[in-house]
């Protein structure tokens, strides 16, 4: 069975929640009784019996409302959810700080209303997340709707707080780099993706389908590509050590 996209981002926010609160069971509660029980609940991973326990009245310490909103997301993510119950779960979850449901509100409206569904990308990213897929796929829409800079903007944000190396992300930052006039990143760029795996074949193939870069063999930044992009050859791409 397909793991629910909105259930395993819960599942994921949950792991790193409990890791950067550095708490074990109930230690990050404190004398905090309401806080304990939501911590044991969720170590049983009995998130919605969290749910139903909720005041909306009541304060919460600090502690008990990241598990309140942690709980909200793992419900969010339960099978049989419709998209509007989901999109009600996830909007509970921000209200008691776990912002990472800017995500699932990003899935659930990504395919019939895009504007809506980058909205709520824009106001994740706002939070300073320490992931990079939000920021990846806002580089991404920018570069479709051919904002450059703002794409280029988004995508290095992205490999700022990326937890690995990306062919993928080198390569759009390449592109977005280049077309912003950036030549000198836009270079290293493709050094960068071409080192982990992208080839002389897909560098031919982007100039060739697209005019945008039509010039880029006549760019002095480029010349170690200029035998490749005029065609005269397809020999090895010596990259800078």
């Amino acid at each position: 069975m397909k793991m629910h996209i909105i259930a395993g981002l819960a599942a994921f926010v949950l792991i790193i929640a409990g890791a950067s609160l550095g708490y074990s069971g109930t230690n990050a509660c404190g004398n905090d009784a309401v806080c304990k029980e939501f911590a044991a609940l969720s170590e049983a991973g009995q998130y919605g019996k969290i749910v139903e326990k909720v005041n909306p009245n009541r304060s919460y310490s600090a502690a008990a409302r990241d598990l309140i909103g942690q709980a909200y997301l793992m419900v969010a993510g339960r099978e049989g959810n419709t998209p509007a119950q989901e999109e009600q779960f996830c909007l509970k979850a921000l209200e008691y700080g776990a912002s990472s449901a800017y995500m699932g509100l990003y899935f659930i409206h990504a395919g019939n209303d895009v504007a809506k569904a980058l909205g709520y990308l824009k106001q994740y990213v706002g939070t300073k997340p320490q992931d990079s897929v939000p920021y990846v796929l806002l580089g991404e829409a920018a570069y479709e709707q051919r904002n450059y800079a703002d794409a280029k903007a988004y995508l290095q944000e992205a490999k700022k707080v990326a937890r690995g190396k990306s062919a993928n992300l080198d390569w759009l930052l390449f592109q977005t780099s280049y077309l912003t006039g950036d030549y000198t990143l836009a270079s290293t760029m493709l050094d960068s993706s071409f080192a982990q795996g992208k080839t002389v074949g897909d560098l031919k193939a982007l100039v060739s389908a697209d005019t945008r870069f039509a010039e880029m063999g006549k760019k002095s930044e480029f010349r170690k590509f200029m035998n490749i992009l005029n065609g005269t050859t397809t020999a090895k791409i010596y990259l800078r050590s």
